[in-house]
């Protein structure tokens, strides 16, 4: 690689962490504002709810000590709490065994999401996002494949990245259920910032593929039994679409994009995160 392409490609990468780093921060002083007794009547969460913040500043913490497996099993873990806390508020006559399975719950969520969400989130995407994490946690050739890419320079920090964006939108998906759980407007500023950070995630996904472009050798090594695996053919589809999206929608996804973060911009300046932001931003 152009030894100034590679310096942009790092810049480039700087410039998206340091983004996701100000959606970090502001979702958790949002959830901050939140107290248990106004969100469920079922006390048996309380632990477990007061200790998701601490938990997210955690996984964020892991991740900028790019330690990406680490920081993917605990964010699962904080994942599947958000969804018991969640189903356990939104029906506290829920009865939760000892035989409970994270699928009952994800189950339960998927099937009311409409009255637990805004129109943000589908159904379907509850369980990507778990599988994604499973994936990278458990031991399988999918493992293999990412502990190798996570040592490399060229595909570890996009690695990350996309993890982060991940735990950015677990939070927001809980923001968003907390904030419609106590009747309350949908908050603009919210879904601008996360619509941002899939943009910036976006970015991201295409330079992980420009690299990975040259590297089909290693991904055919290590998934060399996978290949009519319906998980990666899912998956490949869906790199194909978003690669082909990026491609011949560049520009006008781009001009959106400016549109979104000029808007942005002007919330943050009338926020009381602006100091904060300026100073994440300019590192």
């Amino acid at each position: 690689m152009d030894t100034n392409l590679y310096l942009k490609e790092i810049n480039d990468c700087k410039k998206c962490v340091a983004f996701l780093e100000c959606a970090h921060f502001v979702f958790i002083d949002e959830m901050e504002t939140f107290e248990f007794k106004k969100i469920s009547k079922y006390n048996k969460s309380k632990r477990i709810y007061e200790k998701i913040i601490s938990d997210f500043k955690l996984v964020n913490q892991l991740i900028c000590f790019e330690d990406l497996f680490n920081a993917a099993t605990i964010l699962r873990t904080l994942y599947e709490n958000i969804i018991y806390i969640i189903i356990t508020s939104y029906n506290a006559k829920l009865e939760i065994g000892l035989d409970m399975s994270p699928g009952q719950l994800r189950k339960l969520l998927e099937d009311n999401c409409d009255h637990l969400f805004t129109d943000f989130f589908d159904k379907k995407d509850f369980n990507y996002i778990y599988k994604y994490l499973c994936k990278v946690i458990h031991p399988c050739s999918m493992k293999e494949l990412l502990s190798y890419l996570s040592s490399t320079i060229k595909c570890k920090k996009h690695l990350l990245i996309n993890l982060k964006y991940t735990m950015i939108l677990i939070k927001y998906m809980y923001l968003n259920y907390l904030r419609k759980r106590l009747k309350m407007d949908e908050s603009q500023f919210d879904l601008n910032f996360i619509d941002c950070c899939t943009y910036v995630n976006l970015i991201n996904i295409s330079l992980f593929l420009k690299n990975m472009k040259n590297g089909m050798h290693i991904v055919k090594k290590y998934m060399i039994y996978d290949i009519n695996n319906k998980y990666i053919k899912d998956n490949k589809k869906r790199c194909d679409e978003l690669s082909t999206l990026l491609v011949e929608n560049d520009k006008e996804i781009a001009k959106n994009a400016v549109v979104l973060l000029e808007e942005l911009e002007k919330q943050i300046n009338d926020s009381k995160y602006k100091e904060v932001i300026d100073s994440i931003l300019k590192g």
